[in-house]
């Protein structure tokens, strides 16, 4: 990891700082990270950053907990059994710090760059492209005018309906890694639809991040993406 990309990393740890404090507390806080109060202190009052190792464990504990439980905490579900993620997806700051989470837990993947189907997903999928300073491709229900030159997927919504999306030929080079990002994975059509342009393209889907996915979903997504591919999600529900 270069210098700059350590010090954006416990940058992005002294951020999330003030969430876990309030969760758990000086005491339980220092217990679980193994710091000193103290330091601690030290840490969230912009005094001294933490090393990279400690900046590692502040935003894996917040990622698995204090994250998480803001997430389920958000998610509605509607009456025909859908998720909604709209009070997710519109908050601004917590976009924020979910980027942050991405940046940490997929930047030892050396990806290049970033594709997100255009849904309530994008908002999300810019914040993590400038997390992690790569390029973002969002792939559209449309062709649009000045660009003749796509990858055509189909997205099966049902055996009697199918969407399609595009993406610009010129904007995934060959030999790219990508991380696929979206707000949510009810079926993982979507997102199997995005590995196939990226195998078109001659690149390799790296990783594929969710705010909340389908527990079935992950399954299938680690069989077609195979083991060489990370897929996570902060919360993971049932169907």
């Amino acid at each position: 990891m270069s210098k700059v990309a350590e010090t954006y990393l416990r940058l992005n740890a002294v951020e999330v700082l003030p969430y876990l404090r309030e969760q758990y507390g000086y005491k339980t806080l220092s217990e679980k990270l193994g710091v000193q109060i103290s330091v601690l202190s030290r840490y969230i009052n912009g005094r001294v950053l933490p090393t990279t190792t400690r900046a590692e464990k502040i935003l894996n504990l917040f990622s698995e907990s204090t994250l998480t439980e803001i997430v389920k905490k958000r998610l509605r579900r509607t009456e025909d059994g859908f998720y909604d993620l709209s009070d997710i997806v519109n908050d601004a700051t917590l976009l924020r710090l979910i980027a942050k989470v991405v940046s940490n837990e997929t930047r030892n993947l050396q990806v290049t760059k970033l594709l997100t189907p255009a849904t309530d997903g994008i908002p999300l999928a810019v914040q993590v492209a400038e997390e992690l300073r790569i390029g973002l491709v969002v792939a559209k229900k449309r062709k649009d005018t000045g660009n003749k030159s796509y990858f055509e997927e189909s997205v099966k919504r049902s055996p009697a309906l199918a969407e399609y999306l595009y993406v610009p030929k010129a904007a995934i080079r060959r030999g790219e890694t990508v991380l696929i990002v979206d707000d949510v994975a009810r079926s993982g059509e979507t997102i199997c639809s995005l590995s196939r342009v990226v195998a078109r393209a001659g690149a390799r889907v790296a990783g594929v991040f969710t705010i909340v996915m389908l527990e079935e979903v992950l399954e299938r997504l680690r069989s077609v993406l195979g083991p060489a591919a990370t897929v996570k999600s902060i919360l993971l529900v049932l169907g």
